[in-house]
């Protein structure tokens, strides 16, 4: 290895990171839009293949509350919208699988911390969809799993 030369400055340029990362210097990268908790939850109910009305009869045991169950469903999957207490989310367990994990990642962590999702199904790598043999999904796309993009089977 040879030595630099004294008082001599390593030609490296520079490149700052915001101008890598700036849309118009990758006119071919288009950036997706956050994906929110109440997308994830949707997300999930949906590859559930459950309305909001079916997964509310999964929360609770009588008709008198059904309606109050819906709501809190529909509450829950309004942009913006995110539970207060982990308990409310361990409840939603009883209506469809998804992760709790994820949920209060997408609502506390900063987005550089959120993890790769299905835009799809809402799949993770906490929580991938199966195929009848047992089997998982992989990514085919950045944001898409092999059951949600193009030919691919649907998420069951």
């Amino acid at each position: 290895m040879i030595a630099p030369l004294p008082g001599a400055a390593p030609l490296r340029r520079r490149v700052s990171a915001p101008s890598v990362l700036q849309p118009a210097l990758w006119p071919g990268v288009v950036e997706a839009p956050r994906l929110t908790p109440s997308d994830y939850l949707r997300l999930r109910r949906v590859a559930a293949r459950l309305s909001i009305a079916e997964a509310a009869d999964r929360l609770v045991d009588s008709r008198a509350d059904h309606r109050r169950a819906v709501e809190f469903l529909r509450r829950l999957e309004t942009p913006g919208r995110t539970a207060l207490y982990r308990s409310t989310i361990a409840h939603l367990l009883h209506a469809f699988p998804f992760d709790p994990d994820v949920y209060w990642q997408l609502a506390e962590e900063p987005l550089h911390r959120h993890p790769r999702i299905c835009r799809g199904c809402g799949c993770s790598a906490h929580d991938r969809c199966t195929d009848g043999e047992g089997g998982g999904c992989r990514w085919i796309e950045q944001d898409r799993c092999s059951a949600c993009s193009p030919g691919g089977r649907t998420c069951a």
